[in-house]
């Protein structure tokens, strides 16, 4: 509990989240840190214990790095956030993914963020994103109207809805059992830097990000990169040639993005919900041996047939004749360019 309130009040004294970060990460004593800073104990320890009052007060967890409340997959990015504040109740054992978009979608891209947070909640996948006015803020809605779980990840000190029309959704999101955290100390104000900063929560706590929607010079880029570096998956909606809120989009789809269509991708992807081992259990008694194991290898993003024949020990002429079976079966798809992807909708 010390090492806590020094660390706290010691982030409250510099303001400086990422020069914290880096003392921590390099192992460095806290006491020593704040000697060298000239700072009183007393004083670092003092910040600390009024942050907790508060935060009690207004019905609100401060989380240290250390505590097992902490999210286990935060922990493990770089410049892992030191401090959670935390409103609801952050859920440890919760399959996560964040969707995220321009503040100023289309018609399509509300519909789309709509309909893949709705769906995805109905198939008890938690929604992450930032809170902000366009696709965050959709893709929130869409969780809660689909009775989900959903975490709004601000880029400002938790004590300030921003922006100010969302109030009745941050009350919505908590009354639902859902969250409302920020790395950032009370009184924070929603400065145009702290958003970057908050893209790395957002891709860190899930297990890969859904791009809807993004501009060329897009913050969601930002958090794309960021899901990158932690080794998160990227999927990207396709949009429209013609719109510029696509361009950041079609450009992560470029750089190789994973192309969806359809939340049950996501969910086939990786194993949840409705979707999960569905070909598999509903037809294993009538594949053959060969069958099975080509079966094995592909999911529902096409692979080329290279792909596929590298992977076993039969002739292109064998694996092609074992595709063509499944593909009799119901089983799996035959797509322009010699790619395969299996069906999920069986």
């Amino acid at each position: 509990m010390e090492e806590k309130l020094f660390w706290l009040g010691f982030y409250l004294k510099e303001r400086n989240i990422f020069k914290t970060i880096k003392y921590f990460e390099e192992g460095i004593d806290i006491r020593e840190i704040i000697s060298f800073k000239k700072y009183s104990e007393n004083e670092i320890i003092d910040l600390a214990k009024k942050e907790i009052e508060r935060a009690k007060k207004e019905n609100t967890k401060i989380y240290f790095i250390k505590d097992k409340e902490f999210p286990e997959k935060l922990k493990t990015i770089s410049y892992a956030p030191l401090f959670l504040y935390v409103k609801g109740k952050l859920l440890k054992d919760k399959n996560l993914i964040a969707i995220i978009g321009s503040r100023k979608p289309t018609s399509y891209g509300k519909e789309v963020a709509y309909k893949f947070s709705k769906k995805l909640a109905e198939n008890g996948v938690g929604i992450v994103s930032g809170f902000a006015r366009g696709i965050d803020s959709i893709s929130h809605k869409g969780t809660l109207d689909g009775n989900g779980y959903t975490i709004g990840v601000l880029g400002c000190g938790i004590n300030i809805i921003y922006p100010a029309e969302n109030r009745e959704l941050f009350e919505r999101i908590i009354k639902s059992g859902g969250a409302i955290i920020s790395e950032f100390p009370f009184d924070t104000k929603p400065r145009k830097e702290n958003f970057p900063m908050r893209n790395r929560i957002i891709s860190g706590l899930c297990e890969g990000i859904v791009v809807i929607e993004a501009g060329k010079k897009s913050g969601t880029l930002i958090t794309a990169k960021w899901a990158l570096n932690q080794g998160r998956e990227v999927f990207a909606i396709p949009g429209s040639i013609f719109s510029s809120q696509s361009e950041g989009t079609h450009y992560l789809i470029k750089e190789g993005a994973n192309v969806i269509t359809s939340p049950e991708e996501i969910l086939a992807y990786f194993g949840w919900g409705e979707e999960k081992n569905l070909s598999r259990e509903k037809i294993e008694v009538e594949l053959t041996e060969e069958e099975k194991e080509i079966l094995s290898l592909l999911s529902s993003y096409p692979q080329h047939v290279e792909e596929i024949f590298a992977k076993v020990n039969k002739s292109p002429f064998e694996v092609l004749s074992i595709l063509t079976e499944l593909e009799l079966k119901g089983l799996v798809e035959n797509l322009p360019g010699k790619y395969i992807k299996l069906k999920v909708n069986l």
